[in-house]
């Protein structure tokens, strides 16, 4: 991605990645506290003008985050899938996903997560993924590796003897390449491998970090819910490639994702580069 130009003053070195990681981990611990109790107590959903679920919950996450990232960093930006941006800094942008898979979450299913990103102009240097029904926290950020819980994370890449019809293909929603005007994408790589399941939202990606995917394909996502997964898997020694669709401003953006095992992308890539728009 492009970062915003001469505006944009120096990326955060190690240690000071080290220690807004530790901030942003200890964040994500107390917006799951908000989960875990709702889930206890019960809570309210509607349906947002998309025709998408937002329930009390997903308002209650961000704001915590919201109010503990701007006590911490009062001159960073903070972007989220729920409430209005705030902030003017160019240099640091916190960008906030509080309940990605809000379906899953409404209907106890327990494949939903928070992601919390930190962009330096408008690449990804920090990236978490909290799983709080699987009890599994992934986070990274740049230069330091890639960690589920406390155990580092590095992916394998599958082995040049290995044969690719055996990894599983991940893939979000046929409806999510439909609105990307990519119906063919999905359709494609249906006919082409013997095992493409449908794993939706971060859970997906969580699986694509596991290696337990080959690779997961997921298309007309924002951006708060993919710029966790970019540092992640980087991190992890995987392969992240994005199709940007243009929008005015950050928040406007589409992106079209693939990401996994180098070997796996890149075979997915050469099946969905130049397929003609549905």
């Amino acid at each position: 991605m492009r970062g915003e130009g001469s505006a944009v003053s120096g990326a955060p070195g190690a240690a000071e990645l080290r220690e807004l990681l530790s901030e942003a981990r200890g964040i994500v611990r107390q917006t799951r506290a908000l989960i875990e109790a709702a889930l206890k107590e019960g809570f309210s959903h509607r349906s947002k003008a998309d025709g998408s679920f937002v329930t009390d919950v997903d308002i209650a996450v961000e704001e915590k985050a919201r109010t503990l990232l701007a006590s911490r960093f009062p001159a960073h930006r903070i972007i989220g899938e729920e409430l209005s941006d705030t902030g003017s800094g160019q240099a640091l942008t916190w960008v906030i996903d509080p309940i990605d898979g809000t379906k899953s979450f409404r209907h106890g299913v327990p494949l939903y997560g928070t992601l919390l990103a930190l962009l330096h102009g408008e690449d990804p240097v920090l990236g978490i993924i909290d799983l709080p029904g699987l009890d599994r926290t992934y986070s990274a950020a740049r230069g330091l590796g890639t960690r589920c819980n406390d155990e580092d994370l590095k992916l394998e890449d599958l082995g040049a003897d290995e044969a690719l019809e055996k990894e599983i293909i991940g893939i979000g929603d046929r409806q999510q390449f439909v609105s990307a005007g990519r119906a063919n994408v999905f359709d494609a790589l249906m006919e082409a491998h013997p095992a493409v399941r449908t794993y939706t939202d971060c859970f997906g990606h969580a699986l694509a970090l596991e290696g337990s995917v080959g690779a997961m394909v997921d298309f007309d996502l924002r951006l708060w819910d993919t710029m966790a997964s970019k540092v992640l898997m980087e991190e992890a020694g995987g392969r992240y490639v994005s199709f940007q669709r243009a929008g005015e401003g950050l928040r406007d953006r589409r992106f079209d994702v693939v990401l996994g095992k180098p070997r796996v992308v890149e075979w997915v890539l050469d099946r969905i580069t130049g397929q003609a728009e549905a």
